[in-house]
């Protein structure tokens, strides 16, 4: 028999996780699980409903006896907006508690230290809160995701970004930005996204494919950054010595090799397109894909001998890389010194703009552990 917890030692959040985590539940699962009585339930349910957190969505079936109230978080209590920034352009996806998309907006506009640039941030988001009538009280706030290293503490970047931030580019958006905001590195915020939406609890390398090479390596649903806020730098990593010039100035570079860029450069930068023609049978292109295959299988081989779990690719080539995925395998299981089981290397499951979801991602979660 289960004991049970004294209610001062049982808040109401932890009411509020379970029914998240676990979609909906019973009164009596709810005490069952949380080893608390079924009056404490009940009244830590009334404290969310007052809140407007939680509510009703029917019964389940019967199992002989009265039926129970299935009860569940209201998704639309609370929303937060993610924005990812890239070289060619910025996306802000507008998100309620459970990440569902309820808004979107691309702007086809480079990142530019400007006024203009900072402008169209607030009033996007402004028209984005008005449009979906969202209140102070729900809005939550913004993450930005950008493709950089965030120094703890300072929150300072790199000098030699792919888009040109500035150093103390946190001070800018503090200065110019209306709302509440919170930067994550573009591969972090794709991975978590990713676990996220795999409600999974096992370790995971996530290798972030799209306009540069980066990563995240995920543990008991957390990102683990590194002692300097750089791990999962994958893109970095030498794959070929003194090979091809990277952006970060070095040479032989994984993201030289491996970028969704180094195929769409073929197709004037459309990554769609130069699947199409690879369907279509273009000789030239297969050979280019089957290098840059070769090349990614180095890749994933070495991040299953250094963590030893999962390697989730992701990122804009995922959504392409699941009809290449059986070649994939056996060309890096042929390279390991192990006989490894190939579904080790698996495709995301979030397709659309990972970074920007993982983004608004922070402030769910902040949300959700802060009850």
């Amino acid at each position: 028999m289960k004991k049970e917890v004294s209610a001062p030692a049982k808040k109401f959040g932890d009411v509020y996780r379970f029914l998240y985590f676990h979609k909906v539940c019973s009164r009596q699962q709810l005490a069952e699980n949380l080893a608390i009585s079924l009056p404490t339930v009940s009244a830590n349910l009334s404290m969310l409903a007052d809140m407007g957190l939680i509510s009703s969505y029917g019964e389940f079936e019967s199992t002989g006896g009265r039926k129970a109230n299935m009860i569940g978080i209201v998704p639309e209590a609370r929303y937060a907006i993610g924005i990812d920034i890239t070289s060619l352009r910025t996306v802000f996806l507008m998100t309620d508690l459970r990440l569902c998309i309820v808004d979107r907006v691309r702007l086809d506009m480079k990142y530019e230290n400007s006024p203009a640039y900072y402008q169209a941030l607030n009033e996007t988001i402004g028209a984005m809160l008005e449009k979906n009538s969202v209140s102070d009280e729900q809005f939550l706030g913004v993450g930005i995701s950008i493709p950089a290293t965030i120094e703890k503490g300072s929150e300072k970047v790199p000098v030699n970004t792919v888009i040109g931030l500035p150093v103390n580019f946190s001070d800018f958006l503090k200065k110019n930005l209306r709302y509440p905001f919170h930067m994550i590195n573009d591969a972090d915020a794709a991975g978590w996204a990713e676990l996220w939406q795999q409600d999974t609890d096992r370790a995971m390398v996530y290798l972030s494919l799209s306009y540069t090479v980066g990563g995240a390596i995920v543990v008991n649903r957390r990102v683990f950054h590194g002692d300097s806020q750089r791990s999962a730098e994958f893109g970095h990593m030498t794959l070929v010595p003194h090979g091809k010039k990277c952006y970060c100035g070095k040479k032989g570079c994984v993201d030289a090799y491996c970028a969704e860029k180094i195929l769409s450069d073929f197709t004037g930068g459309d990554i769609h397109l130069f699947f199409e023609e690879l369907k279509n049978g273009n000789a030239g292109f297969l050979e280019i894909f089957n290098q840059y295959l070769r090349n990614l299988a180095i890749i994933v081989n070495n991040l299953k001998m250094c963590f030893d779990c999962r390697v989730v690719l992701g990122g804009t080539m995922g959504h392409y890389l699941k009809d290449y995925l059986e070649k994939l395998r056996t060309l890096a299981c042929e390279l390991s010194t192990y006989q490894e089981d190939p579904q080790y290397i698996q495709v995301c499951v979030l397709n659309e703009e990972p970074s920007a979801v993982g983004a608004a991602l922070y402030y769910v979660d902040r949300f959700i552990h802060s009850l």
